[in-house]
């Protein structure tokens, strides 16, 4: 059986309850889902144009009733250009090692995984649940599909930061990036992404999709420092058009 766009269907696709949101105080969210059992390269390219997010097996996007503010952001890859306090970021981290290779485990993800949450706990009031190696693979590595990465960040030969990334021939996608508490300082989520563009500029791919801005979360607005950046006017169906349209241009820091 195959779906409108020709796809043949391991798809299965629900409606989420609304909860309370996570992301802003007040407002309930609700997500539209999707369990895969298989996952071609040509068709990830074509849910991740139409907002799709992935963790593990499970895809989903934002189908809110009263709220919009669940904007999907991609990066224009070989247009993409550095403001100064981005390359300040990189030049302070010219000391750490990025190794690019299929997903993993080791005690080490899942001790700076907790780590990282454990420190989020405490400054921003995140729940705080401990991972576990089943967890871990359920969201990261479950699937084992063949565009899924990680990048490893490594000082002294110390695991620092680990960052999952999907990377097809054409486009790549970030889906999470934790990191050692003691390298906050030094802006680790930014070289993260700047250390992604590297890897797909040279790569020749067209876009990296970062998920889901929203300008007034602090922990999602500052996607669109990174340009220039299109933005997704509407979560279509899969036998829709998706239409990117140019976002607003920041003033260079």
């Amino acid at each position: 059986m195959k779906n409108d766009e020709g796809f043949e269907s391991t798809e299965l696709t629900m409606l989420g309850a609304e909860s309370e949101c996570s992301y802003l105080p007040g407002r309930a969210s609700q997500f539209e889902h999707r369990w895969v059992a298989s996952l071609s390269n040509e068709r990830f390219e074509s849910l991740l144009a139409r907002g799709w997010r992935r963790f593990g097996r499970a895809l989903f996007r934002p189908v809110c009733q009263q709220c919009l503010e669940c904007r999907s952001l991609r990066i224009d890859l070989p247009r993409a250009q550095l403001s100064k306090s981005q390359r300040r970021c990189r030049n302070q981290n010219t000391d750490v090692r990025v190794v690019v290779q299929p997903p993993s485990i080791t005690a080490d993800h899942i001790r700076l995984y907790n780590d990282y949450h454990r420190d989020m706990h405490e400054r921003r009031g995140w729940p705080y649940r401990q991972t576990t190696e089943d967890d871990y693979y359920q969201s990261f590595i479950d699937g084992h599909f063949d565009f899924s990465r990680e990048f490893l960040y490594l000082r002294d030969d110390q695991l620092i930061g680990i960052g999952m990334v999907d990377m097809t021939d054409r486009v790549q996608s970030s889906i999470y990036f934790i990191h050692d508490p003691q390298w906050r300082d030094l802006g680790p989520g930014t070289f993260s992404v700047l250390s992604e563009i590297e890897v797909g500029r040279k790569a020749s791919r067209d876009y990296q999709y970062m998920g889901y801005y929203i300008r007034d979360c602090g922990s999602m607005s500052y996607k669109n420092r990174f340009q220039p950046h299109q933005i997704l006017r509407d979560y279509v169906s899969d036998n829709e058009r998706p239409i990117w349209e140019s976002g607003e241009p920041l003033e260079r820091r």
